[in-house]
């Protein structure tokens, strides 16, 4: 009877969480350290781009907090808080069997019920050994039951707050994915185990490619690495390993400049064509993300650059009414 009542209270937080996640405010809550931009003509249209940067960063931040706090619901309920039983686990499904510990299990598969981003949910120990992984068929195509080495346990075991890794690709599926990893903690202030939920990266190409972008713009979202997470461009997959290993964009000048902190538009080569860059940093669950809007350049008769002018871009909207009424579809 617990657990029912507990799932189902669960079920109602989450929902409260969905609904605030999708009412926020698009106001801008970003301080832009420094601006750069080519000249004075175009100022003021680098200032309207990073506005527009900072509604999609506010979306794509929102909905990550939203994820994140139904993880950190699930750590504190009594069936994830009851301690693991380490003779439970069994090598030979590479964590505890599907039928063991089950209230944990179900707490896990109302979280992928309820968040469909989530393509699983694993428990691990505190030494990083994975105690479950639901789906279980995940688990048991598993090929490291230890943890210990990716970013998001060390972060964790170190500061015992919930973390945002970078890009990384998947032991278990080959695929490009990011995880957002919790602390277990018991009322005696212990870590019993870290939660994580990993997130599929289609998630954020279908939203991106849900912009109204121009023919000539795209719109990537990476990590602090450079890694691809979404992208703008429908022929382009995030989720793919070929997307993890290209790191395409941790050469730029406007990236570099974006790990400092820094806002701006600037114009530089990309994949071989000059084009205007304008980049947003922000911080989310002690890591990093960084939107990248890349704008082809044409040349006048003089051979002289000319990226897009204040003209052109009257009617560049990259976010729009259809965009933030069909927000629950990608998020």
């Amino acid at each position: 009877m617990m657990l029912k009542i507990s799932s189902f209270s669960f079920g109602i937080i989450t929902s409260i969480i969905l609904f605030s996640a999708n009412s926020y405010s698009l106001s801008s809550i970003y301080a832009q350290d420094t601006q750069y931009s080519n000249n004075n003509t175009n100022e003021n249209n680098n200032s309207s781009l990073l506005n527009e940067l900072e509604n999609i960063k506010n979306i794509l931040e929102s909905k990550v907090t939203k994820l994140a706090t139904a993880l950190q619901i699930a750590s504190s309920l009594p069936q994830i808080l009851q301690p693991p039983d380490v003779n439970l686990i069994d090598p030979k499904v590479n964590g505890i069997p599907e039928d063991a510990d089950i209230e944990k299990r179900k707490i896990a598969k109302i979280l992928l019920d309820q968040f469909k981003e989530f393509s699983s949910i694993v428990f691990l120990l505190n030494n990083g050994d994975v105690y479950f992984d639901e789906p279980f068929e995940r688990q048991l195509n598993r090929t490291a039951t230890n943890l210990s080495f990716r970013d998001y346990y060390q972060a964790v075991e170190q500061t015992k707050k919930t973390y945002l890794s970078d890009a990384i690709i998947s032991i278990t599926t080959g695929k490009n994915l990011a995880v957002i990893a919790t602390p277990v903690i018991n009322k005696e202030n212990e870590m019993t185990g870290i939660l994580l939920g990993a997130i599929n990266f289609n998630n954020y190409d279908r939203f991106l490619q849900s912009l109204n972008l121009q023919n000539n713009t795209r719109l990537v979202l990476v990590d602090k690495n450079g890694v691809k997470i979404g992208d703008s461009n429908e022929n382009e997959m995030s989720v793919s390993k070929e997307s993890f290993e290209k790191k395409q964009f941790s050469n730029l000048t406007s990236f570099k400049l974006a790990l400092e902190g820094k806002s701006g538009s600037i114009v530089e080569e990309f994949d071989g064509k000059e084009t205007q860059i304008t980049f947003l940093p922000y911080d989310l669950f002690q890591n990093k993300r960084i939107l990248l809007l890349i704008q082809g350049c044409d040349r006048d008769i003089n051979n002289s650059n000319l990226c897009i002018d204040n003209d052109n871009n009257k009617e560049l909207n990259l976010i729009n009414e259809n965009v933030l009424s069909r927000l629950g579809t990608f998020f």
